[in-house]
């Protein structure tokens, strides 16, 4: 079964919980109040009628004493009660009342009148009506000998019988003013919830022009309320969400210009092939195979970095040495180097213990990214110095190049898709703007963390950190 409550807006919800909440609070109120009233004064009146008996029973001792048998207090209840009854017939006449002295000494007030009771040693009634253990007694002894009981009628009785339009009177005032101030408070609630509800409703439309695609949509946010957080965490996701659309956009178009060149190539000579310009030769074949390995190399990167951002990418965790691993990438790339002119430098403190879990294929190329890049973009003669070292809880390793340097800003960038300094993208230094992208996804896979600065030899230094707590 459906709830229609679910059908409401937010205001007529809002609204509806603040009545709700109102009556409620009424009604305890009025709950209160009869307990209190209760509890209150009936617990009051009920101690001070236990006194009374005490003293009714010490005069009712002396009395009996006296006559030595409670027939006096029986005729003059008779009496009494004959002439209330004549005056009820006769309401037009006065007539005077008995004299009844003992019933008025035995009395502490004339209000207890009607609420006396007398019982005999057997607890049978013998003045007004009441059943023994429902009403507050004191025994009469006389010489260590019960000869009777006086008591009271309990107080809740008067009450319902003389107080109940007094405390009716008061409820029906407690409620006249209860709906008076609902009906303030409702008037009150109302624009409440208007109030509450409108920044909702400013981010309802504002969420559906930014599902339509208007990703420039923003809220004015003001205050420091949970509304308010709100309203930044949606201008911070449209942010983000217009951010990754401007990405996605440039990594099609970067991505195009990429394939671009090497499929023009291709096309191109197999095309002067075709007509008779270029002969089909082992070197005119051998430029096919490298414009087609490139063109595959990137490929490749390109879904290396797809499946990191997938979560598909695999990483085969064991126990492996850092710094045998980057002993065998210097070593298989010194020659590169020596015939570039650019010195390659390895320092690596033996005395630590370089084990941690992580993928010595992936750190292999990571390595070897690193110092192709270094390699790519440094001028000879240049160095290259690469430093290992261990601190309590990571390893550090530092790729620090010779010039040129870059600036601020590309720094901060240079981990990006397809980014090369000052934007270049001619083909002279052969690099794709993919291997610095590589290297932060599988720095990313080892829950390591990496960075760019100026190197202090005045070109690019690069800072990796591993934590050594890597597990399967």
């Amino acid at each position: 079964m459906k709830n229609p409550f679910n059908h409401f807006q937010i205001r007529h919800k809002l609204f509806a919980i603040f009545v709700l909440s109102n009556v409620l609070v009424i009604v305890s109120m009025w709950q209160v109040f009869q307990w209190s009233f209760d509890k209150g004064f009936v617990s009051y009146a009920t101690e001070r009628d236990t006194e009374f008996v005490q003293q009714m029973s010490t005069r009712a001792t002396n009395l009996y004493v006296q006559h030595d048998s409670w027939d006096f207090l029986m005729h003059e209840s008779y009496l009494e009660n004959k002439w209330r009854a004549y005056k009820l017939m006769h309401m037009k006449d006065h007539i005077a009342a008995p004299n009844t002295p003992n019933l008025d000494l035995i009395y502490p007030s004339q209000y207890y009148r009607t609420r006396f009771l007398l019982f005999d040693m057997n607890q049978k009634s013998i003045i007004g009506k009441g059943k023994f253990k429902k009403v507050i007694t004191e025994p009469v002894t006389v010489n260590d000998k019960i000869v009777g009981y006086v008591g009271l009628k309990p107080m809740r009785e008067l009450v319902q019988d003389h107080t109940l339009r007094f405390v009716r009177q008061q409820g029906e005032a407690f409620l006249l003013i209860s709906a008076f101030m609902l009906t303030i408070a409702a008037l009150l609630t109302w624009p409440l919830a208007q109030w509450l509800s409108t920044p909702i409703c400013y981010m309802r439309h504002a969420t559906r022009k930014l599902a339509a695609g208007d990703f420039d949509t923003r809220l004015k946010v003001k205050g420091h309320d949970e509304l308010s957080y709100l309203g930044r965490d949606f201008n911070n996701l449209a942010k983000t969400l217009d951010k990754t659309r401007k990405a996605r956009k440039r990594w099609v178009a970067d991505t195009a210009h990429e394939l671009r060149t090497p499929v023009a190539i291709l096309r191109g000579e197999i095309e002067a092939m075709q007509d008779g310009i270029i002969k089909v030769t082992p070197d005119s074949l051998n430029s096919l195979l490298q414009e087609t390995m490139h063109m595959c190399r990137m490929i490749d990167d390109l879904n290396q970095l797809s499946m990191h951002d997938m979560g598909s990418l695999s990483y085969q965790m064991e126990p492996a040495d850092i710094d045998e691993v980057l002993e065998d990438t210097v070593q298989s790339m010194t020659r590169t180097f020596n015939d570039a002119n650019i010195t390659l430098e390895l320092n690596i403190n033996k005395k630590p213990d370089y084990e941690l879990m992580a993928d010595t294929d992936r750190l292999f190329q990571l390595f070897s990214n690193l110092m192709n890049n270094s390699l790519k973009y440094t001028d000879a003669p240049g160095s290259l110095t690469i430093s290992l070292t261990k601190e309590s809880d990571v390893i550090e390793i530092r790729f620090e190049d010779s010039s040129p340097g870059v600036s601020e800003a590309d720094k901060e960038r240079i981990f990006e898709q397809f980014y090369r300094v000052e934007n270049s993208r001619n083909r002279q230094t052969g690099g794709r703007g993919l291997g610095l992208a590589i290297c932060s996804q599988i720095i990313d896979g080892h829950s390591g963390n990496i960075l760019a600065y100026h190197s202090p030899q005045g070109g690019l230094g690069i800072k990796i950190t591993l934590p050594l707590n890597q597990q399967d």
